[in-house]
């Protein structure tokens, strides 16, 4: 059987072309999930909510919407030791701060409106570029799972080290063990980050598609700002080589989450509907005539 698929876009405030004059910021939110069925909370990167303020976004959004919110930048070693330069070839243990126990209960209290009202897809632990692979970082990985035990959880490496052939069974087997997803993110190709992403998933209830565009220059402005979504207009001919990965996930997820990262936000979601079309033409396809034109 079948995924139940959904798409979306980074953030739904600076949307223009859905939202009618004088949308208040507080309306934004149900003006966007008539478009779309899930949405990526960035904004819990740069600091996490308290409670009160999450309820709102429940209570903004019909039932069966979800939300998959990238955790708070602190958790997911992007602060880094006074005069530190992640450029240089060092290891994230001389780079990173570890950060204190209070703020997983934090973030996990901030989670539990999402969480209670089935809202939550899976908390997004978007790692640098500068955490590579090895003990200490499965280890680390460890502290996450036990520091957030309440959350589901999906893993995006910045880092090539977790995903070559030499280290990919160990990954997989790491985040298996751990119960975190794995997030299949679409990087520019011409950076060093880059390497061919997970087509596989490592929970059964949830994967993450983040499609991040090919914008190499504008990617490597994401080291100093990693929220920030960088400008690329995906064609159709980009959107085709995800069909069959989508397809594929949906064969092993009982969940796909479909996230457009890139700017202008508009674009963004056009994308993502677009997206949807082509698998779901995909699906008609290959149920009436057997195959995949």
């Amino acid at each position: 059987m079948t995924a139940v698929r959904r798409y979306g876009t980074r953030g739904w405030q600076r949307l223009k072309e859905v939202y009618p004059p004088r949308t208040r910021p507080n309306q934004m939110l149900g003006v966007y999930a008539e478009h779309a069925t899930v949405v990526e909370a960035e904004n819990v990167f740069s600091g996490i909510p308290k409670p009160e303020r999450v309820q709102e976004w429940v209570d903004q959004t019909p039932d069966g919407f979800k939300f998959d919110v990238v955790a708070f930048g602190g958790l997911t070693l992007y602060q880094r030791r006074p005069g530190t330069d992640p450029r240089r070839k060092k290891s994230w243990t001389e780079i990173a701060v570890e950060p204190p126990g209070v703020l997983f209960e934090d973030l996990q209290e901030s989670m539990e409106p999402l969480r209670a009202a089935d809202r939550l897809g899976a908390v997004i632990l978007q790692f640098p570029p500068w955490f590579e692979a090895g003990n200490a970082g499965r280890d680390y990985l460890g502290r996450v799972r036990e520091g957030l035990s309440d959350l589901p959880l999906a893993v995006e490496f910045r880092h090539p080290t977790w995903q070559v052939p030499v280290n990919e069974e160990s990954t997989l087997e790491t985040l298996i063990e751990l119960e975190m997803g794995t997030v299949v993110a679409d990087l520019p190709s011409e950076t060093d980050e880059w390497y061919p992403p997970f087509d596989m998933t490592t929970v059964d209830d949830l994967a993450i598609v983040r499609l991040h565009g090919q914008n190499a220059e504008g990617w490597a402005r994401t080291v100093q700002s990693p929220v920030e979504a960088v400008a690329y207009s995906y064609e159709d001919s980009d959107l085709a080589t995800w069909v069959a990965r989508i397809r594929s996930l949906s064969l092993e997820a009982a969940e796909v989450h479909v996230l457009v990262d890139t700017a202008p936000p508009d674009a963004a979601l056009a994308s993502a509907k677009a997206l949807a079309e082509a698998v779901d033409a995909a699906d008609e396809a290959e149920a009436r005539w057997g195959y995949v034109p």
